[in-house]
């Protein structure tokens, strides 16, 4: 059975039945709650104290329970601001830790709180807000004539895509002026990244998958998502000359988040690769 305080009015009407020498039983049939409760308060208020001591000790308590905040020492924030300064994303450094087993490792929503918290500095984040490409309007359409990431959910549902290795996330992140690309592709479980030079004409774009693929005939490559721009648009032709037989999806449009582990993957290689080159 769950417990729930009492709120200062019910206090109240406890105090007024023990001066109006209601008795604890009646009390509390009265009031529809447990008898032990209006007891514990009966002896409170014999004690001498009032409603507003009791609650004001309550919510003193209140404010000490649950989990302590985790304080880091001065070494590990100072490691933590030097890999912000080197360009490591919140996750990365995360990641770091859990890899190299330090004795002091901090999670991904640790380091987060720590933001919130203003111990770590937001404006020294890779990424400060969303994205908002300036003024650009796609114009070369969408694919519709694909199979959707709903299908894909059917055939490999998202707890065992996580679990296994061979699915992947894939898109394009184009240069200066928008003519160079290359086609970026994530894989799910182990969150490696492979880039692929390509330009933004869809037949570029299929020969650096379909020569990619082709290297890892030795890679339990299953599933690969992109989004719905045209570049893509040859993927019937990827899976028909692809030695690996895989299947192809497609996001729905406008929904980058179905691919969110892919759109992270290309803020970080945006580091080194900036839309300026």
């Amino acid at each position: 059975m769950s417990y729930h305080h009492l709120n200062i009015n019910q206090l109240t009407n406890i105090e007024s039945n023990y001066y109006l020498g209601v008795n604890a039983r009646e009390c509390a049939r009265r009031m529809n709650i447990g008898k032990d409760k209006v007891y514990r308060y009966y002896r409170l208020f014999k004690q001498g104290l009032t409603v507003e001591e009791i609650y004001s000790t309550y919510k003193q308590n209140k404010k000490r329970c649950g989990r302590k905040e985790r304080v880091l020492s001065e070494q590990k924030l100072k490691n933590i601001h030097e890999l912000l300064g080197q360009g490591w994303s919140l996750d990365a450094i995360a990641g770091r830790d859990k890899i190299m087993d330090h004795s002091e490792r901090v999670s991904t929503k640790t380091l987060y709180k720590l933001v919130k918290n203003g111990v770590i500095d937001a404006k020294k984040l890779r990424r400060k807000g969303k994205n908002n490409p300036k003024n650009h309007k796609e114009t070369r359409g969408r694919i519709n004539d694909c199979k959707t990431i709903h299908e894909r959910d059917k055939q490999y549902p998202k707890a065992s895509m996580n679990q296994e290795y061979g699915h992947f996330e894939g898109d394009t992140i184009v240069g200066k002026n928008r003519e160079s690309a290359i086609v970026t592709l994530v894989e799910k479980k182990s969150k490696y990244i492979v880039l692929l030079k390509a330009s933004r004409k869809s037949q570029d774009v299929k020969d650096a998958t379909l020569n990619w693929l082709n290297e890892q005939v030795e890679i339990d490559i299953k599933t690969i998502t992109f989004d719905r721009g045209k570049e893509f648009s040859r993927w019937k032709e990827i899976e028909q000359e692809s030695k690996i037989p895989l299947e192809i999806y497609f996001s729905d449009p406008g929904a980058p988040g179905q691919r969110g582990l892919n759109e992270n993957s290309n803020s970080i290689v945006r580091q080194d690769l900036p839309k300026s080159t």
